[in-house]
Parts: C-alpha cells; sequence; structure tokens
C-alpha cells in the first residue's frame, strides 16, 4: 500500500470517526478532506496489507503527530519509531480484551537492543472494516531502566480479501 493509499485509508476510517452526515454530500466531502488534514505525514513509512490482512496503526496523540507503531495481526512482529527511527520489534506476550485480530496489551521485544516495548489501547466505535482506538499507550522500557510514554490513538483495519 502506498503511502497516499495509507493516507486515503486512514482518512476514511477518522472521517467515519468523526460521523459523516448522510444527507449532505458537500458535507461530506469536506468532512473527509478535513480528516486527510489531520492523517500525519510523519513517522513510519506507508505499511502494506495484503488482501485479508489486518494491521494495527498508531499515531502519536502530541504535537508533531506521528505515525508510529504498525502490526499486521498475524505476524508477530510490529514496527515502532523510537528517537525517529523505525525499529523491529517481536512480540512476547499478549493480555486483555479482544480487539478484532489484536488483544488490548501487547508487549514487543527489539532483538539488537533488549528494549521493550509495551501497546495498551482502549478500543473505541467500530468502523467499516475495523475499529477505532480511543486512546493508549505506547510504553517504551530502555535496558538502563527508563521509560518513556507515548499517548497514542489509530486505528485496526482489514483489506478485504
Amino acid at each position: 500500500m502506498t503511502r497516499s493509499a495509507l493516507f486515503v485509508l486512514a482518512a476514511a476510517a477518522l472521517a467515519a470517526c468523526a460521523g459523516t452526515p448522510k444527507e449532505n454530500s458537500a458535507a461530506t466531502a469536506e468532512t473527509r478532506a478535513a480528516a486527510i488534514d489531520t492523517v500525519p505525514d510523519t513517522g513510519l513509512p506507508a505499511q502494506r496489507l495484503e488482501p485479508g490482512q489486518c494491521g494495527l496503526f498508531l499515531w502519536s496523540m502530541s504535537a508533531p503527530r506521528k505515525f508510529v507503531f504498525f502490526s499486521e495481526a498475524t505476524s508477530g512482529g510490529g514496527l515502532v519509531l523510537i528517537n525517529d527511527e523505525p525499529v523491529r520489534v517481536q512480540m512476547t506476550s499478549t493480555g486483555g480484551d479482544v480487539f478484532g485480530q489484536f488483544l488490548t496489551n501487547s508487549e514487543f521485544q527489539d532483538a539488537t537492543t533488549g528494549r521493550i516495548v509495551q501497546v495498551m489501547i482502549n478500543p473505541g466505535e467500530s468502523l467499516e472494516g475495523g475499529q477505532r482506538v480511543e486512546s493508549g499507550n505506547l510504553l517504551v522500557h530502555n535496558t538502563d531502566g527508563w521509560e518513556t510514554v507515548l499517548p497514542v490513538t489509530g486505528v485496526r483495519a482489514c483489506l478485504p480479501g
């Protein structure tokens, strides 16, 4: 999926999250245009979903907003933005409530540095083909004992196939 296709998918999800007027098509186009403006264009590179796959896309809530986390449901891994660099992580545990093809609490580890990344999300409203992430936190624990907490929001979405 190209970066622009990812933004269109995210914009559609965000527009659906905000609710769209059903009677006024001009208002619908305006709402979608506003949603596109709210999708961050910095952070991780665009991620591709193949037909039948589902992904978890998370953005930072603090300014400047960035695409900070991605995981494909069946991969057992993820990609996280740490110090403005993409870092591959491997899932080590999951828990919490079912959130589509994911669980609300997941832990990942960076095999290179040993950093632990925890993803804790609060599900939001359902969308066509997915569900909104109302809020959550991305916690990065480094090997020196420091912990960074990043508030996030996002969407889990599936590509029909």
